[in-house]
């Protein structure tokens, strides 16, 4: 995926979403991403947990957070 599809892809998400708090979350948390994107630093092992997290959600195989939470239970 491209950077302008990323992008496009995330216009998406927000103009479907009408739910005022969570659209404020979003942007808090995108501000402070963009503002701490020089500062993050990741081990070997968590970018191997990125890379495989990311290879999931291309394959569909995620789980809600509400499923994971009842996994813990």
């Amino acid at each position: 995926m491209s950077l302008a599809e990323y992008k496009e892809s995330i216009k998406k998400i927000v103009d479907a979403t009408n739910d005022e708090a969570l659209l404020k979350g979003w942007k808090i948390l995108l501000e402070h991403d963009l503002k701490q994107e020089n500062e993050v630093e990741f081990t070997d092992e968590e970018w191997l947990q990125i890379q495989k997290g990311l290879e999931d959600y291309r394959r569909n195989e995620t789980i809600s957070f509400e499923e994971f939470i009842n996994k813990r239970k």
